[in-house]
């Protein structure tokens, strides 16, 4: 019965001063990095469905399109052969 007694993670009486609530630190400590590791997981999990997912190139690759993207801004070239150009006489002037 000890043992059992030991897990209670918080206890609380009622006494004719009102309320007596007793909440153990360790219980907290562990609901708290219960929560971080779960967190920790979903943040893992997000990535790697990001990566795997959405887009499945590697981070190598997504900065050669950056440098491609830029570069061609840089020399005043036109990658999309005017289709930006004409996609944007559809849209209206603001």
């Amino acid at each position: 019965m000890a043992e059992a007694h030991q897990a209670v993670a918080f206890q609380f009486t009622v006494t004719p001063e009102g309320l007596d609530f007793q909440l153990s630190r360790e219980a907290v400590r562990q609901l708290y990095l219960a929560a971080v590791h779960s967190w920790k997981k979903r943040l893992v999990r997000a990535k790697n469905s990001f990566l795997s997912g959405v887009y499945p190139a590697s981070p190598s690759s997504w900065m050669v399109v950056v440098l491609a993207t830029a570069g061609s801004c840089y020399c005043h070239v036109d990658p999309s052969l005017g289709l930006i150009g004409r996609i944007q006489s559809w849209l209206p002037h603001g």
